[in-house]
């Protein structure tokens, strides 16, 4: 007996493009941050600090879109 794994290839590429999203996101949020708390040191300009807290929940949000789709891929419903 042969054990068939099937995967869909498509959304595997999907949410390798999310996660890749995802790891661009976490660099530049960290990028991000750094700066802006250097900025509202020396400078009182808050706006790479804004922009890094912005992009914390798109993170997240990257993280979950891709680590599902991947999931899925794998495990179809």
């Amino acid at each position: 007996m042969q054990l068939k794994i099937t995967m869909d290839k498509e959304k595997l590429i999907k949410g390798l493009m999310w996660l890749s999203g995802f790891a661009m996101s976490v660099f530049l949020s960290a990028i991000s941050l750094f700066a802006g708390f250097n900025n509202a040191r020396k400078a009182d300009d808050y706006t790479l600090l804004i922009l890094g807290l912005f992009l914390i929940p798109v993170i997240f949000f990257f993280a979950y879109k891709g680590f599902k789709l991947i999931l899925d891929s794998i495990f179809e419903k």
